[in-house]
């Protein structure tokens, strides 16, 4: 038999990684500079242009002085139909057992619970409606049918 001779290892290219940090650090850096001479350029115009800066300021106050507004009626009629909320007990019992959770979360809300969720559902421990009322107790609610108690009250 003979021996066999295996090739001999080639010892591995640490260049290739020491390349690649050199390339990457090149290209931070010519990407540094570029975006550097851009906002060199866009502050030079400006400069130039100062009108453009007071036209975008009154558009952006004029917006948000819009956007304000219409946040303000939407607080105040939230507030409106909040304290109109009612239901009268027929009301109440024609509705579909989901939609009574929905009226039980509107009518905490209403009462003072601002985190009143509506959480019923498969998996929900019972629990159909979650609220923290002002006083800091928190509350669970689990709403249930007079036909599924079979008629017993």
């Amino acid at each position: 038999m003979t021996a066999r001779r295996l090739p001999a290892r080639r010892p591995r290219k640490r260049r290739r990684g020491r390349q690649r940090r050199q390339e990457d650090l090149l290209l931070l850096v010519v990407g540094g500079v570029m975006a550097i001479a851009v906002v060199s350029a866009v502050l030079s115009w400006l400069v130039t242009n100062w009108w453009v800066l007071v036209v975008l300021g009154a558009c952006g106050a004029v917006g948000g002085a819009w956007w304000f507004h219409r946040f303000q009626q939407q607080q105040a009629w939230e507030r409106v139909r909040q304290q109109a909320l009612r239901y009268a007990l027929p009301q109440l019992d024609a509705l579909h057992h989901r939609d009574f959770e929905y009226a039980i979360r509107d009518l905490m809300r209403r009462d003072g619970c601002a985190d009143a969720r509506q959480i019923g559902g498969a998996g929900d421990n019972g629990a159909d409606v979650l609220a923290t009322d002002p006083m800091g107790r928190t509350w669970s609610v689990n709403c249930t049918s007079v036909g599924s108690l079979g008629g017993v009250m």
